[in-house]
């Protein structure tokens, strides 16, 4: 499995030239893309749309769209890509539980081909837990009251969106508290991880914008 791990998605013109030729021989044409997305709002729906839209300018065409409410997830469609837009982590996680989305995502990570791609809480839901979406003074709200933070598990490390130089000190904060490694990135990077379920873990990685 390989993982694209993002703060917003594939707006940013190199991270959405480099998620093209991720599949090369192939094109985005040639694949399928699952969109999941948390519809309660207005605001919802613009970053929906937004999202298809960037999808639809790499050319993929068949492209379908789950939306997060109550309703259980049920598919025989084999798909390539899914995408896990943004928004509340806490409702994010809480509602991937609930409808059977997260036995269908770790069933998807054990294909070699598959592509998981993040796009802020899409990207924290991967990892082992998710405390790190409450922190600091931008942190998400749980107003769920969700007890369960333990994450996807598709990775062993943090994934923290949005950072600017100015959030560093309450990065390092939550660094000093967490026995999990932690990758920051700005709304301009992205972190691309080949990721084996088969005992292997990361086979190589890289980051999109970002000088090492």
């Amino acid at each position: 499995m390989k993982l694209f791990l993002t703060s917003t998605g594939l707006e940013n013109k190199d991270i959405s030239r480099n998620f093209e030729m991720m599949f090369l021989p192939k094109e985005p044409k040639d694949l399928s893309f699952l969109v999941v997305s948390i519809q309660d709002s207005e605001q919802d729906a613009f970053y929906l749309g937004k999202t298809l839209s960037e999808i639809k300018n790499t050319g993929a065409v068949d492209i379908d769209v789950f939306k997060l409410r109550n309703e259980k997830f049920v598919t025989n469609k084999e798909y390539d890509v899914v995408f896990v837009c943004g928004g509340n982590t806490f409702d994010y996680l809480d509602r991937i539980r609930k409808i059977g989305l997260a036995d269908y995502l770790l069933s998807f990570s054990k294909k070699e081909e598959s592509v998981y791609v993040g796009v802020s809480a899409g990207s924290i839901v991967a990892g082992p837990d998710i405390s790190i979406a409450g922190w600091g003074k931008e942190g998400d709200k749980n107003d769920i009251g969700l007890k369960d933070l333990r994450g996807l598990g598709l990775i062993d490390f943090l994934i923290y969106p949005h950072y600017r130089e100015d959030l560093k000190e309450e990065v390092d904060g939550f660094r000093k508290k967490t026995g999990h490694k932690i990758i920051e990135l700005k709304d301009d990077q992205a972190f691309v991880v080949n990721y084996s379920k088969a005992g292997k873990g990361v086979l190589g990685w890289y980051y999109i914008n970002k000088e090492l």
